[in-house]
C-alpha cells in the first residue's frame, strides 16, 4: 500500500518528518528507512509540490523550516 501525504507547509512536513525519526535508534537509521521509503513510491509534497530525498535532509537540517 502506497501513502500519499500533501503538507500544507515545510514546517508540517518537519513536524511529520520528527515525529517518524523518534522510531530509530540512529539518525542513519533514519535516513536509510527514509530513502527506501520514497525509492518505493510513497509520496511527500508540500502544496503539491513533490518531496524527494534531498529535499527531506534539507528540510530537517534547515533550523528555519
Amino acid at each position: 500500500m502506497r501513502f500519499e501525504k500533501d503538507f500544507t507547509s515545510r514546517h508540517r512536513l518537519k513536524e511529520w518528518l520528527e515525529s517518524k525519526s523518534w522510531k530509530f535508534d540512529s539518525m542513519e537509521t533514519f535516513y536509510d528507512w527514509l530513502e527506501k521509503f520514497i525509492d518505493e513510491g510513497n509520496i511527500l509534497a508540500v502544496r503539491g509540490e513533490y518531496i524527494d530525498f534531498q529535499d527531506c535532509v534539507d528540510v530537517l537540517d534547515n533550523p528555519e523550516a
